[in-house]
């Protein structure tokens, strides 16, 4: 961390700097206007009203530095800050509390994808994509990745001469077999073209294989049922055998 990251953060001028306060003359403001021009009302702090300023911290450093520390223990991290900046002066202290806004301490962890805070007003919110967090199981300081949607399966394998193919929002059985060794006209009924006509990269990328189709059945909405159920209780042990 930069020894000086206290006073990068607070370099630039406070926005509004530049406009003149009105809260000095005030009441000799209004006596130099005109009767007709006086405001008819006014808040109680209507003097200082579009003349606020307020603090532009360059907090760019700051988040620089959080994100070279991925992949690290956060107890590492919060020794370094603390050898560079002191509790006792507020503008060192400022730079810990901007730290605290970017870094979520106290999170829960969902499937190993799904971050949640744990603290603040909104607790128990879904933590955005980039957003930084300290791993409750590990203590690394870690980010939060954008979930990956796997592609659905269209092709699930049966034997060694039938798949169920999807297509349509329908299930079909499908019965194969190698193109090698066909002899005469062969008509593939999945892709519904000429055997002849199909290249090994169509075969490959619908069957697997270079195959081609001999028969075809849908299922009934039992056997869909059956299997969906064993497709969901195949990714349920993926992720058990991921978090292992």
């Amino acid at each position: 961390m930069r020894s000086d990251m206290a006073k990068v953060i607070v370099e630039r001028p406070r926005i509004g700097s530049r406009r003149p306060s009105r809260k000095k003359g005030y009441r000799k403001y209004l006596q130099s206007m005109a009767v007709d021009e006086l405001p008819r009302r006014e808040p109680m702090l209507g003097q200082w009203r579009g003349r606020e300023k307020w603090l532009n911290e360059h907090l760019g450093p700051m988040r620089r530095f959080l994100r070279s520390k991925i992949g690290l223990p956060w107890n590492n991290i919060h020794r370094e800050l603390c050898e560079y900046v002191s509790f006792d002066n507020a503008v060192q202290g400022h730079v810990l509390a901007h730290i605290y806004e970017y870094v979520h301490l106290h999170v829960e962890v969902e499937n190993d994808a799904t971050v949640y805070s744990k603290s603040g007003r909104r607790r128990q919110h879904k933590l955005e994509v980039n957003a930084i967090y300290v791993c409750p199981n590990s203590g690394i300081l870690t980010l939060v990745k954008a979930c990956v949607r796997h592609q659905p399966r269209t092709r699930i394998p049966i034997s060694e001469s039938s798949q169920y193919l999807h297509r349509d929002n329908f299930w079909w059985e499908v019965q194969f077999r190698t193109r090698y060794g066909i002899a005469g006209d062969r008509w593939d009924v999945w892709l519904e073209r000429d055997v002849s006509k199909l290249t090994e990269q169509d075969c490959i990328m619908t069957y697997g294989g270079n195959y081609f189709a001999t028969s075809k059945r849908p299922l009934t909405p039992e056997e869909t049922r059956q299997l969906y159920r064993r497709l969901r209780l195949e990714n349920r042990s993926n992720r058990v055998r991921r978090t292992k």
